[in-house]
């Protein structure tokens, strides 16, 4: 519990505090500035699945296990450091090859480069290490700091369309910040410290990161790629409405995700020592889990109206309809989260975890294209990541069935 609180208190820094500039900068920037911002956010967001690799599950597992052992400990931070260090530089590489050598890009590049200091951050912040250790509170309030810091800029520098640049910098510029402080805290939140590693090591680090990294490329083609599709096909107006509807419902979806990194490591280490436990525990906890979520989605659908008179603003309208159409998806990922993060990834079942969200990347693709040709780009966009939430949902709980169904029945839960 006092994991999942510290959690959301950076969740808190994240999603909640933005909210005050939130509004601000749908007003003063407009549609088609806000959807330059969310279009390059979106591309960008390719080279931080790049640099996550996967490690926020493949590495906390492996820090859960040993984090009593400081040579142990020591060397999986320092390989993981090394391989994220190495894909960032990669990812940067090839960033900017096609920021100056595609027409489209090269017109916003500065933009584009200034976004990018959001992968640079991921890089530097060592969450897997805190979520590992289950010390997330060491620098909740570090990054709660760094994001106010965001706030005051915004306002006073942000004044018109123009400063559209400065709106994303001021965001990224947060991030970094709270990335450095998070790794600054390192040494006193644990006993892991940087070692020289051999190549051998960083090798194997992204050999076993290798099917979640997959899986996670798969899961940014159906979350992100679909607003670079509507950026490539529409306005970059449309982008903005879509992308002002798309932050209410990441708002409530993002709050799965403090539970899940949280509940993640306690649930690997009981179902290394008994499996039976550890599915107990899902079926214990299952409806707590999910019912503040429900009620987040039916706030969105039925409020969508008033939330999006007071948050968008008079020129967002076409938002209201597209954030009745995903309103489901907290729910709905919340639900997933238990069968396909916690079960499956859980109990060790990630070759499979990967083969459903590998099919949910090309089952997002079936749906879109034809969606596209027969309604409006955003409203195709809007249906299909509803749909693509729903497949995956769908996928982890029948394999939790069927597996269930294969087992010896488990005893009450205690």
């Amino acid at each position: 519990m006092r994991n999942a609180l510290s959690l959301y208190g950076i969740q808190a820094a994240g999603y909640i505090l933005p909210w005050f500039t939130f509004p601000y900068l749908l007003r003063v920037l407009g549609a088609e500035k806000f959807g330059a911002i969310a279009f390059a956010q979106a591309f960008v967001t390719y080279f931080q699945v790049v640099t996550e690799y996967g490690f926020n599950f493949t590495a906390t597992r492996e820090v859960s296990i040993h984090r009593d052992d400081q040579e142990k400990l020591s060397r999986i931070f320092s390989a993981t450091m090394a391989a994220k260090t190495l894909l960032m530089l990669g990812s940067l590489f090839v960033m900017s090859a096609v920021v100056t050598t595609v027409p489209m890009f090269r017109a916003d590049a500065a933009l584009y480069f200034v976004s990018f200091l959001v992968v640079i951050a991921n890089v530097i912040f060592p969450q897997w290490l805190f979520q590992g250790i289950e010390k997330m509170e060491n620098i909740t309030y570090r990054e709660v700091g760094a994001r106010l810091l965001g706030l005051a800029p915004t306002f006073l520098l942000v004044r018109g369309p123009g400063d559209y640049l400065m709106a994303a910098g001021i965001q990224s510029g947060s991030l970094l910040l709270a990335g450095i402080a998070g790794y600054l805290g390192f040494r006193r939140a644990t006993t892991a410290r940087l070692v020289p590693v051999s190549w051998a090591e960083v090798q194997q680090t992204l050999v076993e990161g290798w099917h979640v990294f997959i899986s996670t490329a798969a899961i940014t083609l159906y979350t992100r790629s679909n607003t670079v599709v509507l950026g490539l096909v529409a306005s970059r107006a449309d982008v903005g409405y879509f992308s002002a509807a798309q932050r209410l419902v990441d708002a409530g979806k993002a709050l799965v995700f403090p539970l899940t990194t949280a509940i993640f490591p306690h649930i690997s280490r009981m179902s290394a020592e008994s499996p039976e436990r550890a599915v107990a525990f899902i079926r214990r906890h299952t409806w707590k889990l999910t019912a503040p979520f429900a009620f987040i989605s039916a706030l969105w659908l039925f409020g969508a109206p008033l939330v999006g008179r007071i948050l968008f603003g008079p020129k967002f309208t076409p938002s209201i309809p597209l954030l009745q159409v995903m309103s489901p998806i907290p729910m709905v990922v919340a639900i997933g989260s238990i069968y396909a993060t916690y079960y499956m990834l859980g109990m060790g079942f990630k070759k499979e975890w990967s083969r459903l969200i590998l099919s949910a990347g090309a089952f997002n693709f079936v749906v879109l294209v034809p969606l596209l040709l027969l309604m409006k780009p955003a409203m195709a966009v809007a249906i299909t990541s509803l749909a693509v939430e729903v497949w995956v949902m769908a996928g982890a709980w029948i394999f939790y069935r069927v597996k269930q169904r294969a087992t010896v029945p488990l005893a009450a839960p205690v």
